[in-house]
């Protein structure tokens, strides 16, 4: 939640312990969101902070998407594509991350992850926002309030509308 939300500093906490905990939901979906998140987490803090430390953990859970993406592509390829676009926007990959992002939105909505959906748009519009590309940005930021809303989460809907720069 701590992520959803921008709070990278609380989130990185969380999981931590998470990791710290001996096999905490080993098998479980948790698990994997938990893996997933942290990944998130780490390459936008690597983004922010350009340490080495981040991009490894960023990509260390990649490796492990990228396994659960293999036996289970319907769950976990649009994760593994938003963690790639976010990787590829960490290391100044511009065409390489738009092309992830479209992918990521498009397998999360022939999936029907609209949670996953929203975040890769909202992640998108972010990545568009530091290119200057306002009017992509702007679309995809509404994208993302508008499925947020269509998911029923009004708090993160309205945390998006009152944070994001559009």
């Amino acid at each position: 939640v701590a992520y959803i939300f921008d709070d990278l500093e609380l989130a990185m906490k969380m999981v931590e312990e998470y990791l710290g905990l001996e096999n905490p939901f080993e098998g479980m979906v948790a698990g994997s969101e938990v893996i997933f998140l942290y990944g998130l987490t780490s390459l936008a803090q690597a983004r922010k902070t350009n340490e080495v430390m981040w991009k490894n953990r960023g990509h260390d859970s990649m490796k492990k998407v990228q396994k659960l993406a293999k036996d289970s592509p319907s769950n976990y390829q649009h994760k593994l594509l938003l963690l790639e676009a976010e990787c590829a926007f960490s290391a100044g990959r511009k065409s390489e991350a738009s092309e992830k992002y479209e992918q990521a939105v498009t397998f999360s909505r022939n999936n029907q992850f609209i949670q996953d959906e929203a975040l890769s748009y909202e992640l998108a519009g972010k990545f568009y926002t530091e290119q200057r590309n306002e009017k992509k940005a702007s679309l995809y930021y509404g994208k993302a309030h508008d499925l947020y809303l269509e998911w029923e989460a009004t708090g993160k809907a309205d945390h998006l509308r009152e944070n994001s720069p559009f």
